[in-house]
């Protein structure tokens, strides 16, 4: 496999706020995924240099809620880690921050990307920067709030014509952001188009010190270093990649390192990545991790050389035998698969999506 080189002389480590992190490539916060059990297990596989906690509503944090509970959830393994919070409501964000301050978190996120109509109807997310002025006041307020790092995600804007980033990442620095991740699409676009790395860029060039990590897009090692030439992000953040690729973060410490080629994972490897990242899940949920799985198996059956019905099998487990047995099947038939495109990335249902 050909590697494009980072032939920076930089440290590979980055500084955020008070914090020194190992690695300037990070895992992304995404919606129902990346919860406790997949940040473990992608950290167990090396080269991830921060996670960031699925998004957590700051009413539901401060009323304890079981889901809260669950998404706050980690470990001493599950380190260095980033809670993101949401809510439209800038006295939530406050009062929530200076509560994961209290319970020694060691940073909070402020979510302005999420492009889901539930959040932003709410006022949340993606909707956040709609309001240049309040948005700001919001940001500031939190930062006031606590001593921990704040730092900031968000698109380049709402639509093609309201392209507040570059403004909004100059503003959140005066404020006192130890960084913002920029998403390289509107909430208009959700997932769909190309990356706008010019947008990158010219969020990049609108702040004067603090890190701008880049994300969108970034599904191999070649993309993690051409979003780094494009723009000039310090840092970038990998969403869907590591889904596709749970590899991508040993694979580009590789090539930081100057080895190469980089390795892929045998096929032992994979399977173990599967059982593990199930018993994660099974030890902090029982029974329930066998829906949990069900979502994942659409992203990882192309990597993991998982057979296409057993895949379908797995969309649709029930029990924590029936797994066993599933991957017993795949032991035995590893690598009989026909596509190499995620099934997740093909816009057919594929599986019970009424119990994700």
């Amino acid at each position: 496999m050909s590697v494009i080189k980072w032939s920076s002389t930089e440290s590979p480590e980055i500084q955020i706020g008070n914090r020194r992190l190992s690695s300037r490539y990070f895992l992304s916060p995404l919606a129902g995924y990346t919860q406790h059990a997949f940040r473990v297990a992608l950290r167990e596989l090396g080269g991830v240099g921060l996670c960031t906690t699925d998004l957590v509503l700051a009413s539901q944090m401060l009323s304890r809620s079981r889901k809260a509970k669950a998404l706050l959830k980690t470990s001493p393994e599950d380190n260095p880690l980033t809670v993101q919070i949401f809510s439209g409501i800038a006295k939530e964000l406050v009062i929530g921050a200076r509560w994961l301050e209290e319970q020694g978190y060691k940073a909070v996120d402020i979510n302005m990307g999420c492009p889901m109509a539930k959040i932003n109807g709410n006022g949340g997310g993606a909707r956040i920067m709609c309001a240049p002025d309040a948005a700001c006041q919001m940001v500031a307020d939190v930062v006031d709030a606590v001593s921990i790092p704040v730092t900031v995600k968000m698109r380049l804007g709402w639509d093609r014509d309201s392209i507040t980033a570059p403004l909004l990442a100059r503003e959140f620095e005066k404020a006192g952001v130890a960084a913002i991740t920029i998403h390289g699409r509107t909430r208009n676009q959700g997932f769909g188009g190309t990356v706008d790395l010019d947008g990158i860029r010219q969020t990049v060039e609108a702040v004067q010190q603090i890190p701008v990590v880049g994300n969108g897009d970034v599904c191999t090692v070649e993309d993690a270093f051409h979003m780094r030439n494009e723009t000039g992000c310090e840092a970038v953040s990998i969403g869907r990649g590591a889904m596709m690729d749970p590899w991508i973060f040993r694979k580009i410490q590789q090539a930081v390192q100057g080895e190469e080629p980089v390795s892929e994972p045998t096929r032992e490897e994979q399977l173990q990545f599967l059982v593990r990242h199930f018993t994660l899940m099974v030890d902090q949920h029982d029974d329930y991790g066998c829906l949990l799985i069900r979502k994942f198996a659409a992203w990882y059956g192309a990597r993991l050389g998982i057979p296409e019905d057993l895949e379908d099998r797995l969309r649709r487990v029930q029990s924590i035998d029936e797994f066993h047995d599933i991957v017993g099947h795949i032991q035995l038939r590893h690598g009989e698969r026909a596509s190499s495109v995620p099934t997740a990335l093909i816009k057919t249902p594929n599986g019970p999506v009424e119990r994700w």
